[in-house]
Order: structure tokens, then C-alpha cells, then sequence
């Protein structure tokens, strides 16, 4: 089907949302006032299994992020505590769930659902309960510089995933992947009518079993190839690859090594064939079980489509459409895969490259603007406690989403994530909702410089509204509107908040319209 063909089909659906929901128009997210809103925020997930995987962020912490110029939240739900016991689920868990959804929404913020997992199952990581972990008495091995690492060592965690692609039965003779749709559609029903909630993200980085050993082998084989041809190297083996990438001081090494981008593409791309097939034959369908099971019960709320992991690193991904019972697309449905550079979780985080970070998420917006869908990046960053020097792979980071018009929820809301070096990038100015068609924005983050454009079509009669941080207010600083218009309103993003929105009315369909910001002077701060 035509990238054409599929923009025709999604956008019969309604120009604007029911009351108060999100819904998806031509590639973007339309709230029910007829606006293109863009979706900013951070996760909120707690994986420890002995506090109910509830999070430690009270009403507090939501109002906070709105006075950061966020608008959503990425709330992590754990299988292993929403249902605990094939088909019983934890009424006290989904308690602290829906206060989580009622701060947000005091707070005027968006929430999605991600139902997480890392490493598959609380046993070994976070996701699966007992019961649906089928391991088949394979051991567990936990290998490598980085936890993700046991993806590739553990047969535990490989063969519990191999057992949910292939629905293997669980003790109850129902199988895991069937449960697992169960689980979704009790959570849809739940909040069938709750707008604040606005989709749900069917599941956190899946993840290809056993044939991560077949994709390790492809990349390990390409990078050999490429290392051995250079002048003057000692040829080496694609086993040898492995296993340096599995040690700290060799992936250091290989990771200098990858800085050329022409030899990390035709790494991830060496790839491509193995988990694009399986997102095509495996993940796919999964994630059309379990959005008939939601669509059973709730027709309001969008799903997020995620990639295999491996798309994280910018590896092709094979994802496509989910769809009705008559082949059509499904209308409330959207793309939102993660991105991180390789040095992600280990001590080469301030060596991030940003060629890799470039193609990354340009191999997202390809992909986006194939399935014709609105793209969130769920996932991005991790700097955790990283100084000033993650200051340029930030900012860069941050502008490719500014490229893109894309929304993002930066992994994740951790204690003092205001003090960091980088929350410059977190709060930036971000135009909210839109009368009409974004068509460019950009904040400087040096200068104190912003500009934003869009195209008014006529929907909607509500003010566009664009959040600015108060550095990019300062004394001196000139805001300018064109064409010009009913007068703008500036006011502030919460009460006795320096921060500020400006609220732009509409004058009417097809005006192309322009707000700047000019500090009072260009020089770098």
C-alpha cells in the first residue's frame, strides 16, 4: 500500500477528537479543539517489584513537569503486578495507577500506559510474572559490560521470549501471548473514558529471542569484514568481534572504532534482514492481538506502535500497520520507537557520536513518514548523572526532534533531574498545541533565539500556545507575531511561574503564521 494511499485512509478519520481525547489527523496528534499538538515529557516507571512498581513521584512532581513545559507522562504498568495470577489482576496495583493518571491530569498532563519489561520477566530484570515466564528449565546467564548484554547470554531470557512469539501455553493450557492481550484489554476497559489517558504503549523494547545470536553473528561478521580490510590491519574474526563487544575495555575500542558512519551503517544494516523478518512475522501480529483485544472493549484511545530493540541503534526496522477487521488501518494508531547511541550504559556515555544519533533517528522519520503515522520517540538519552560534556550529544539530540516535529518522553524522571547539566534540553520551548499545521520551530539554546511557524487551516478556533522557559524571556527580549493579528497573551506556565505561554488566536484558514524571539543580543551565554 502507498505511503498516499495509507495518509488517505488514516485521515477519515474525525478532524478532532471526542471531547477531551487525542485523536490522529494526517501524521499528527489533533486534540478536540481541532489543534496539532506535540507531545513533550518524561517517564515515570518504577520496576521494583517490593514497592508494587509504584513510583516514588507524587502530585508534586506532575505539577512540576507542567511548569516545565511538558504536557505528557510516560506511565510504566508491569504485567507482574497487574496480574499476578493468570486472570486476577491486582485491584491495589491499578489503585496507585489511577492516582498516578489523577495527579497527572490535575495537572493538565497527557498520560500514556507503557507496559514495561527489560530482560522479559521479573525474574531476571522487570515485565512478565512467574507464570507467564517460560523458560523450559533453560539456565539464566548474565554476561557483559552492560545488563542489556544478557539478552545474548542468557537461554533463560531467550527462550522465555521464543515461548511468547510462538504463544506457548501457559500451566493454564491458554497461551502467554493470549494472556498477555487479556491483560491489555483490562487495562483498556478500565480507562475506556478517562481522556487524560491517551494511548497505550503495547510493550516496552520486544525483543527477538534466540535470534539475537543470528543478528549478533550478521554484525559481528560485517564489523570483522570492515576492520580486517583496512590498511594495514591484523585480520580478525567475526568471533573475535563478539566477544571484545561483550568485554568493557573491547567494546570501548570497537565503539572508537564505529565513529566512522559509513562502517557502523553497514554493521546495522548487516542486520536488518534478521529483525526486520521478525517484526514482519512475530511482532506484528502480536501487536494486532493485542489491539483487536483492546478495540473489543475501546475505540478512543491510540496504540503505540514500538520496533524490535534493535531499531534503538538504528538497525531497519519492519514495522507496519495494525488494522481492522476489514483491512483497514486502524485510525487511533502511532509510532513511537526509542533511540540511543551505543554508548548508552556504559562509561563511554559522553563519547556519543552524533553522526550515529543523526541516523538514528533519521532512519525513525523515514520510517514515520512511511506508515503515514504521528511519531513520539518513547524513549531517549539516559544521561542519569552525566556533567556538562553531555551537553553537545544533548542539545543535537534535541534538535533532530525540532527537524523531525516529533514528540518525545526523555528516559527518565529521576530525583533532581532539574540540577543536571542537560535539563536545558528537557525544558525548551516546545509549541503545545497549534491552530493549524506545524511547519518549523527551533529554540537556541546559546542565544536565547526561537522561531516557530505554522500554517493556520481553519478548524479550530483556539489560540495556539507555546511554552517558553524563562531564559528565553529575559529583559530586553522582543516577541514578534506575524501577521499580527488579534493581540497575543503572555502568561504564566503555573502560578507565580516565570515560565511563560504565549497564547496566539487564530485569525483564520490558510494563514501562515510566524511567532520569534529575539534576545537583546546574539551572543552566547
Amino acid at each position: 500500500m502507498t505511503t498516499l494511499l495509507v495518509a488517505l485512509l488514516l485521515a477519515a478519520s474525525p478532524a478532532t477528537a471526542p471531547e477531551g481525547f487525542l485523536a490522529v489527523r494526517d501524521g499528527r496528534f489533533v486534540d478536540s479543539a481541532g489543534r496539532q499538538v506535540l507531545l513533550h515529557g518524561l517517564s515515570i516507571i518504577n520496576k521494583d517489584r517490593k514497592g508494587n512498581y509504584q513510583s516514588w513521584h507524587g502530585a508534586a512532581e506532575f505539577a512540576r513537569m507542567r511548569d516545565w513545559g511538558m504536557n505528557c507522562v510516560r506511565l510504566g504498568i508491569l504485567w507482574d503486578g497487574l496480574e499476578p495470577a493468570p486472570g486476577v489482576f491486582d485491584e491495589n496495583y491499578l489503585k496507585g495507577v489511577d492516582q498516578r493518571i489523577a495527579w497527572a491530569k490535575e495537572a493538565g498532563l497527557y498520560v500514556f500506559l507503557d507496559m514495561h519489561q527489560d530482560l522479559y520477566s521479573y525474574k531476571f530484570s522487570d515485565g512478565a510474572p512467574e507464570w507467564a515466564t517460560l523458560t523450559d528449565g533453560q539456565p539464566h546467564v548474565a554476561a557483559g559490560g552492560v545488563w542489556s548484554d544478557a539478552y545474548v547470554s542468557s537461554p533463560a531470557i531467550q527462550r522465555a521470549f521464543d515461548n511468547f512469539w510462538a504463544n506457548a501455553p501457559c500451566a493454564d493450557g491458554v497461551g502467554v501471548q493470549d494472556h498477555f492481550a487479556r491483560a491489555w484489554r483490562h487495562v483498556a476497559q478500565r480507562y475506556a473514558n478517562e481522556p487524560t489517558v491517551i494511548a497505550f504503549d503495547l510493550f516496552n523494547e520486544p525483543n527477538i529471542g534466540s535470534g539475537n545470536l543470528v543478528a549478533q553473528e550478521a554484525m559481528a561478521g560485517a564489523l570483522a569484514a570492515e576492520l580486517s580490510r583496512k590498511p594495514g590491519a591484523t585480520p580478525v574474526t567475526p568471533q573475535e568481534v563478539a566477544q571484545q563487544w561483550m568485554d568493557v575495555a573491547g567494546r570501548h575500542h570497537l565503539m572508537g572504532l564505529l565513529e566512522d558512519i559509513e562502517v557502523y551503517r553497514k554493521l546495522v544494516d548487516a542486520a536488518g534482514p534478521v529483525f526486520s523478518g521478525f517484526e514482519r512475522t512475530q511482532l506484528m501480529p502480536m501487536f494486532q492481538r493485542v489491539r483487536d483485544a483492546i478495540r473489543e472493549v475501546n475505540t478512543r484511545h491510540i496504540i503505540f506502535l514500538e520496533t524490535s530493540m534493535s531499531a534503538n541503534m538504528g538497525i531497519p526496522t519492519g514495522v507496519g500497520l495494525l488494522r481492522d477487521k476489514d483491512g483497514k488501518p486502524d485510525p487511533l494508531q502511532a509510532y513511537a520507537p526509542h533511540g540511543y547511541d551505543i554508548v548508552v550504559d556504559t562509561p563511554d556515555l559522553v563519547n556519543a557520536d552524533n553522526s550515529r544519533v543523526g541516523l538514528i533517528f533519521q532512519r525513525h522519520g523515514e520510517t514515520a513518514q512511511r506508515l503515514g503515522l504521528p511519531m513520539l520517540i518513547g524513549e531517549w538519552g539516559a544521561y542519569g548523572g552525566a556533567d556538562e560534556k553531555i551537553l553537545p550529544t544533548a542539545r543535537f539530540t534535541a534538535a533532530q526532534f525540532e527537524k523531525l516535529l516529533c514528540g518525545d518522553t526523555y528516559w527518565d524522571y529521576g530525583g533532581n533531574i532539574d540540577r543536571t547539566a542537560y535539563f536545558e534540553v528537557l525544558q525548551r520551548p516546545i509549541p503545545q498545541h497549534v491552530a493549524g499545521v506545524l511547519l518549523s520551530y527551533h529554540g537556541d539554546p546559546l542565544t536565547g533565539a526561537f522561531d516557530c511557524a505554522w500554517k493556520e487551516e481553519g478548524t479550530s478556533t483556539a489560540p495556539s500556545l507555546i511554552y517558553l522557559p524563562a531564559r528565553f524571556l529575559g529583559s530586553g527580549a522582543t516577541v514578534e507575531v506575524t501577521p499580527k493579528g488579534e493581540e497575543y497573551s503572555i502568561t504564566p506556565a503555573a502560578a507565580g511561574s516565570e515560565n511563560k505561554v504565549i497564547s496566539v488566536p487564530p485569525i483564520g484558514k490558510g494563514a501562515s503564521r510566524t511567532l520569534s524571539i529575539k534576545p537583546t543580543s546574539t551572543g552566547t551565554r
